[in-house]
């Protein structure tokens, strides 16, 4: 199921992140296998605008269709709450879940490990009827899991991806051993198995950055010892897209940063004094490493935003959607002898 792809990041169906992917030149958009974790659309009045967003940012390519368990919406008066609720209503084996999937047509179903999901052969059977092949999460401090479930999985003859996903940690080595129990777990149980080793460690504070900060992409290093320590077996590269985990509203006082992405990690250059995202800008295409950086969407912006263009960047949505940009076009380009850049991609500031 993965045999063309490269890159494999879990992508949160939010505004930034949706515009990110919108705004992907072609070439790497063709390279990468999302997992697009879903909830209703900001000010949608139906799940339907979540879908309609994921098709226009994709183009027709496909995906795996989770959940995004962690949206905190769920009271909301409007139907696109209550049409979310029933994605994640275990009965039948999640029988709503799976005919949205099979409504989507570049859908792939996301196997629904959650506590109390233990109809697996309902679930299997659903799975079978969209006949898309499957993917497997498993996660950090998730659901508890058996290995007799991982092996109905593998019994079952489904096409099927192991999603091995550490979750978010400034720290993410340290949860080196837990992703390699997991795949020790699952290789044991099958000859071959595709997995995606996943996990974030993008920062979730920056009061330590004076003015420009070098920040270590540890997801590339887990991913590199995983593939050390299982030679025989297939890995693609997973992460989360530069993010972290959704944050509660909370009062505070955001200061103004706009960061870039390299290969291995990222750069942030955060207000000094009392710039302006402008005066920003001007910093970051100063820098050493500007003329590194590949010419698409997320670059445009930043070179915007020091002109005093439209299309700057004004807030922090708009710094996470060109980071979001320029980190997925490194990562899925990331062993490409050549980076393509864009050429000739469709261009809208909505």
């Amino acid at each position: 199921m993965l045999e063309p792809y490269a890159y494999c990041p879990r992508i949160l169906a939010r505004r930034a992140e949706i515009k990110a992917l919108f705004q992907l030149p072609a070439s790497s958009k063709d390279l990468l296998l999302p997992m697009i974790a879903a909830a209703p659309w900001p000010n949608g009045k139906h799940l339907f605008r979540t879908w309609e967003k994921i098709s226009e940012a994709l183009g027709g390519r496909r995906y795996a269709l989770d959940i995004d368990e962690t949206y905190a919406g769920t009271d909301s008066p409007r139907p696109a709450a209550a049409e979310f609720a029933a994605l994640r209503d275990p009965t039948n084996g999640y029988d709503n879940y799976y005919r949205q999937v099979v409504d989507l047509p570049n859908a792939i179903p996301v196997f629904r490990l959650v506590e109390g999901a233990d109809d697996i052969r309902a679930q299997l059977a659903n799975v079978e009827r969209a006949d898309r092949g499957l993917f497997v999460r498993l996660w950090h401090n998730g659901p508890n899991y058996s290995f007799d479930t991982l092996a109905a999985i593998k019994n079952s003859g489904l096409d099927f991806v192991l999603f091995v996903d550490a979750g978010w940690d400034r720290e993410l080595l340290l949860r080196e051993a837990w992703t390699q129990r997991v795949i020790e777990q699952i290789t044991d149980a099958a000859d071959r198995v595709e997995v995606v080793v996943c996990g974030s460690s993008f920062p979730d504070s920056f009061a330590d950055i004076r003015a420009r900060k070098e920040i270590s992409l540890e997801e590339r290093h887990l991913f590199a010892s995983m593939t050390r320590r299982f030679n025989e077996v297939r890995i693609t590269y997973g992460d989360w897209a530069s993010t972290r985990p959704r944050q509660p509203p909370t009062p505070m006082n955001i200061v103004p940063r706009i960061d870039i992405a390299l290969p291995q990690s990222w750069i942030s250059f955060r207000q000094s004094e009392e710039e302006t995202y402008g005066d920003i800008a001007r910093r970051v295409v100063s820098d050493r490493t500007w003329l590194q950086q590949p010419k698409i969407w997320g670059i445009n912006t930043i070179e915007w935003t020091a002109e005093e263009l439209p299309g700057a960047i004004k807030n922090p949505e708009a710094n996470t959607a060109a980071r979001v940009n320029i980190h997925l076009h490194r990562q899925a380009q990331f062993n490409a002898a050549i980076i393509v850049n864009d050429a000739d991609e469709p261009f809208t500031d909505d």
